[in-house]
Formats: structure tokens, sequence, C-alpha cells
């Protein structure tokens, strides 16, 4: 599961707990709206403007706008999302209902985080934060630091990530209530995605043993959804696997695997999908388009623009280059890349819709505003029209200075990576002879280039050792010595300084394609590795190199 879609799921637990402050009139009403809006945000949206539209509205307006909050929060509509939160907490009743109030904070939140305005989320969960503790919900607060970890991981604030991720498991790990050791389950497994991307992954096996000890622990204390347990161990085995598998300890991953197939959910043809990252490391490629073949049928006469299917096709991809079948991998591939060509021209046309949903409601609250005052009508229209235009030139303003620093500053570190590898190319340097480590450092990493041993995904220092006739001490020795670096770090920087003369040279190529020559499985890794090395992403770096 993706990490961001855990967070509207808990928000939406803490909705259906925290009930609205209703009178026995509309209490029947907001419950059902409640639980609908999940399944049909839409349909939701339609009854709430019928319902605003009338005399005496059965709802209050608050109600009415947390309610359009959380229907624009599971449509992904953001824009409208933050919109509708804000209506909330203007409103000057909600002040007296703190749980919608801290309910439309924690949307707030997320939806700030997701445009990358991350002081204003940071600034609006301390807020919630504040008044979850005054009420004493501690559901509700570990939600809000589950939005505080996710937005300080997206600022590249790794460390503050997993502090606040650390702090709902020490924290909630004792308690005896079902819902808030859910959000520690939630917890534990954001860790655990992010230890494995960071190639932690000793530290994502010890958490994800901890997080089966605690889904036993809920099924002790009961109260759970049916199923959800269940669930839960299927999605920790998963990650147990390919941490195990990752470090070596190949029983314990195929244990592991064994226990994630004795779950209910792996009957599932979805629910193996949590277990592909396995099977692909472990380089078990038949049972993986095993495993896959069932979910073609459900995509069959669909939409397959989405990134479900563009994974689909990229592990089915990755299985045929692993069985020699490169012919029907490349297919795979270039198929996958064209879904994520689309996903991007989608996600601009989904924003331009929600751009017309916003100007149609804009539209509404004008008409509304000339129907109480039609007198001002004329000051009010021109005021608003050279507001808006003021506003407008503003965004434009500050868009364009931030679009032109961006392109400076990929212009910037696209030279300082053409400068460094022209400095220190990918070569050995020249060995004196009076430095007797620095010439078996030298000769170590001539054999490390010249062979290509870089390029295997499964390279590591103790494959460096074997491979140079050295120890594994004296390998970790002298790439500390003389690059200031672990092993690990080491050969990704040899992987991504490969990659920027493979970028060079096959501009034709895709990322996916520039990236497996380099040796890396997933593409997500190899970006974060050329990110972390040079500050720009590979696709950053080839713009700017074919502007030259």
């Amino acid at each position: 599961m993706k990490i961001r879609s855990i967070i509207p799921l808990l928000l939406f637990l803490s909705l259906l707990t925290d009930s609205f402050a209703a009178t026995p009139n509309n209490y029947e009403l907001a419950q059902t709206l409640r639980y609908k809006v999940v399944d049909a945000p839409d349909s939701v949206l339609a009854e709430l403007d019928k319902i605003e539209a009338q005399k005496s509205p059965v709802l209050p307006y608050y109600q009415i706008n947390l309610l359009r909050s959380l229907a624009y929060n599971e449509k992904r509509m953001f824009s409208l999302v933050e919109r509708y939160a804000l209506k909330t907490l203007e409103s000057d009743s909600i002040s007296a209902h703190k749980k919608e109030y801290l309910n439309a904070l924690t949307l707030l939140a997320d939806a700030q985080s997701y445009f990358g305005n991350y002081q204003g989320s940071i600034d609006s969960s301390i807020k919630a934060m504040e008044l979850a503790r005054q009420e004493g919900n501690k559901a509700s607060e570990y939600n809000i630091l589950t939005t505080m970890a996710q937005t300080s991981f997206s600022m590249g604030e790794r460390r503050q990530g997993y502090d606040y991720l650390e702090q709902i498991i020490s924290e909630g790990s004792n308690s005896s209530e079902a819902r808030v050791l859910a959000n520690v389950s939630a917890a534990y497994g954001i860790k655990i995605v992010e230890l494995y991307t960071d190639d932690r992954f000793a530290e994502g096996l010890s958490e994800g043993k901890k997080r089966i000890a605690l889904i036993e622990k809920i099924d002790k204390v009961g109260g759970s959804p049916t199923g959800f347990t269940d669930q839960q161990r299927a999605y920790a085995y998963a990650r147990i696997a390919s941490c195990a598998e990752r470090l070596g300890r190949k029983d314990e991953a195929s244990k592991a695997y064994k226990e994630f197939m004795a779950t209910d959910y792996a009957k599932n043809p979805i629910g193996r999908v949590y277990i592909i990252d396995y099977l692909l490391d472990s380089r078990q490629w038949n049972k993986v388009l095993e495993f896959t073949a069932p979910l073609y049928p459900m995509f069959e006469g669909g939409d397959t623009i989405n990134g479900d299917y563009h994974s689909l096709l990229m592990s089915d991809g990755l299985a045929k280059a692993g069985l020699g079948e490169y012919k029907d991998a490349y297919g795979l591939i270039q198929r996958a890349s064209a879904i994520q060509d689309s996903l991007y021209i989608r996600e601009k046309t989904t924003k331009a819709q929600e751009l017309a949903s916003m100007f149609a409601l804009n539209e509404k609250d004008l008409a509304l505003v000339n129907e109480k005052a039609n007198s001002q009508r004329k000051h009010i229209l021109l005021l608003a029209s050279t507001g808006i235009a003021i506003l407008i030139l503003i965004i434009l303003l500050l868009v364009w200075r931030a679009y032109q620093n961006s392109l400076k500053q990929q212009r910037i570190a696209t030279q300082r990576i053409d400068e460094l590898l022209a400095q220190r190319p990918l070569e050995a340097d020249s060995t004196p002879e009076n430095q007797e480590d620095y010439k078996k450092f030298a000769e170590m990493q001539n054999k490390i280039i010249s062979d290509g041993l870089f390029k295997s995904p499964s390279l590591n220092r103790d494959a460096i050792a074997e491979a140079t006739g050295l120890s594994r001490a004296v390998v970790s020795q002298l790439i500390g010595q003389f690059t200031g670096m672990s092993p690990n770090d080491y050969i990704n920087k040899l992987r991504v300084e490969y990659s920027v003369k493979m970028i060079k040279e096959h501009p034709e190529w895709t990322i996916d394609a520039i990236a497996e020559s380099c040796g890396y499985v997933r593409r997500a890794t190899y970006y974060n590795h050329f990110k972390k090395f040079f500050g720009i992403t590979p696709a950053q770096y080839r713009k700017e190199k074919s502007k030259g």
C-alpha cells in the first residue's frame, strides 16, 4: 500500500467513530452521508447541494462544508479539500464542536502537505495536535502524527519523519484500544516502507517482527473489523520477506513468504500484489508472472491509465527480463512508459477540471452575495474582479519566479555534475607507489569499474571482497579511508555516475532502461540515489543536457 493512501483511511476511521454533533433530526442524515462518502462521493456532493439550497437547511453549514471536504478528499481533489476545510474552520459555530474542528484541521493539514505547503501543513497539524491532546483523543493524535511524518519525509526531513512514527509506536503500543493500535500498526507499515527505501533492511526486518507482535495483540483486544488483522499480518509478512531476502537470509525470507501465503488476504489476487517485491528480489520470475496473471482481467474493458496497471506491467517486464525473454520484457516496459506519459497528461486534465469546479463554485458564491446585497452589486464585482486579477498576476509572477529559480538550480546542478565527473572520471586514478593503501584501493576500484561489477544489483561488500581477494574488513576500511562513504553508498555512487554517462550516450533510452543498465531493479531507488548524490533527478539532468 502506498504511504499516502494510509492517511485518508485513518482519517475516515476517525470520522466513523467521532460522531457529528447533530440534533436528533439531522444526526441520522449526517451519519448516512458520512458512511456513503467513501463509495459515492459525487452522490453525497449532489445531496449536499440540495440540502444547502433549502431555505432552512437540515444540517448546519459547518457540517455541510466538512462533508464536502471529506467527499473531495475521496476524489483526490485537494484544492477543494482545502477550500471546504477552511470554510468549516471559519464557521462561527465550529468552535463549540471539538471533534468536527479537529477533523477539519486534519483534512486541511493533509491537503496542504499534498500541495507542498509544508509549513502550512505543520502549523495546521500543531493546532490539531493541541486540540486532540486537550480532548484526550489518542487515535486522532496519532493520525495527525502520521500526517506530520508523511510531510517530513516529503520535505526530506527523514529523521524527523522517523521520530514522529516512533512516537506513535512507543506511546501507542501499550494501549488496549483497537482503534489506537490500528494507528500504531499503520505507523509500523510506513516506517518499514521508508526503511526499505533507505536500504536499512535489518531495521526493516526487526520492525516487521514487532508489527506481527502488535497485530497479535490487536487480535487479543478484539473489536477490529472482520479481516483487518489478517490483512495487516499479510502486509507485515510481505515486508519481512523482502527485507530478509535483501539481507541474504533466504530461509527467514522463505518462512515469511509461507506465512504470507497462509493468510486469507493472500488468497485474493489483489492481496498477492504485496508479495511481488519479495518475488522480484528472490528472482522467482515465474511466480511473479503466475501471481500477476489474474490481475489483467480486472483491467480489461476498464481504465488502464493508472498507477496500479503501470506497476503490473513493470513487474512483469522485470520478470520477463529475468527469464531472458527480452523482447517481451521490452514490450511490457514500453507499454508501462506509455501509461506513465498518459498519467501525466491525465493529471494535468484532472487539475483543469478541478480548477473548473472551483470557478463554478466561486460563481455560485458570487450569485449568493448578489442576492443578499444587490444594491452593492457593481461595487462588489469591481472589487472582486480587481482583486482576482491582482491575485492571478501575483500568482503568475510567483510561479514564474519559482520556475526560473528551479531552472537555474537545475542548470547549476547539471554543470556541477559534469564538472565533478570531468575532474574525477569513472576510472581508477594513477597509483602513487609510496602509498600502499591507496594502491590497494585503486586496484580494487579499477577491478569494480573495468569489470562492471557495480552493474550487478547484488553487489555488496562481500561480493567486492570475493572478486578482489581482499577481506571484508579491508574493503570497508579502504572505501571509508579514500571516499568517506560506506560500501553501499560507494557502490551506489559508482552506479549513478555511470548512469550519467549512459544518459549522455543513449538519449533514446527511457529512465527505467538507464536504471536497469546501472544495476537498479527499481526506478524509485535509482531516483532517490541520484538525487541524494547530485541534488536533482535523472529526468531533470537529461532535460538540461538535451537543451545543450
